[in-house]
């Protein structure tokens, strides 16, 4: 497994090498503006292509949660949840501002990646290491980005829940330990980057099904542990469930983290913004974001 990685990460090192445009510099007012950069993630919670969507949603509602993604901030959104790429455009219809790509691997419940127009994001593909055990785990999503002069990796991710269907305690642990395996080939592959590349900032985003707090059956060990990686979003509080930690993170590596706006990270909870029953029509889950400074020089 540790050759394989090796080997994935060179070949994607070599592919955006040779590949990689110079990115559309924003102009004027626009550009000033992108000395800060928002990065988040946001679980959108089955959203449907609009054929027997298993949450049918309304024109209204898919102008909700845009706008809910749009009162976020965010310039590099990753969402989870994403039926297929008809899903993700009839949500980009509401933010034309955005644009976006989705994976396919992910059965009915895709990750993708959105962001504003501008920017420069190159999907690099699908990391199916992730997908530990076909049709209960996910790939990932990487991409390449960059915002002025500062270039980084973002890997999208959905990791495996421990939901209502795991009904027994055998069950319960079974989706533990795929949970932790996936967190281990994600702190391996963070190894991997650091050791074939000289790109050293990286994100990984998305709905890690966890907490970094957790001390009974902790299953996101590998990257709590991990000596190149930091949660940012350890101490955010869930919008439904006031007592529970949020399972959305935001995890960099310290190279990245230098340019992280302390304080920033923060859940936009538009559960206390509308009525209950209109915000469980947008999503289960509520944008997590966080900001980095663009300013200083990029030197990897």
């Amino acid at each position: 497994m540790r050759i394989g990685l090796l080997l994935y990460c060179l070949l994607l090192w070599l592919a955006i090498a040779a590949g990689c445009r110079p990115a559309q510099q924003p102009s004027g007012e626009k550009q000033a503006e992108q000395q800060l950069l928002t990065l988040g993630t946001f679980n959108v919670e089955w959203l449907g292509d609009g054929i027997n969507d298993r949450k049918p949603r309304t024109e209204e509602e898919l102008r909700r949660l845009a706008e809910v993604i749009r009162q976020s901030g965010a310039d590099i959104l990753g969402l989870q949840e994403v039926e297929n790429k008809r899903a993700l455009e009839r949500l980009l219809r509401f933010l034309p501002e955005f644009s976006g790509f989705v994976g396919s691997l992910g059965g009915q419940q895709n990750v993708a990646l959105i962001y504003r127009n501008g920017l420069h994001v190159q999907l690099v593909g699908e990391y199916t290491p992730l997908i530990v055990q076909p049709g209960r785990t996910r790939p990932g999503l990487l991409a390449y980005c960059r915002a002025g002069s500062v270039d980084f990796y973002v890997m999208v991710v959905h990791l495996k829940s421990s939901s209502r269907y795991d009904s027994t305690e055998e069950l319960r642990e079974i989706a533990r330990q795929l949970r932790q395996q996936q967190a281990q080939r994600l702190a391996q592959w963070v190894d991997s980057m650091l050791q074939v590349g000289s790109e050293r900032d990286i994100a990984l985003i998305g709905d890690f099904n966890d907490t970094p707090r957790r001390k009974r059956y902790p299953t996101l060990t590998p990257l709590v542990e991990h000596p190149a990686l930091q949660f940012l979003t350890t101490d955010l509080r869930s919008c439904r469930y006031e007592r529970a930690y949020t399972i959305d993170h935001i995890v960099v590596t310290h190279s990245f983290a230098r340019r992280y706006r302390r304080g920033s990270a923060h859940v936009m909870n538009f559960y206390a913004q509308y009525p209950f029953a209109e915000a469980e029509a947008v999503s289960d889950h509520c944008p997590v974001v966080a900001q980095f400074e663009l300013e200083t020089p990029d030197d990897d």
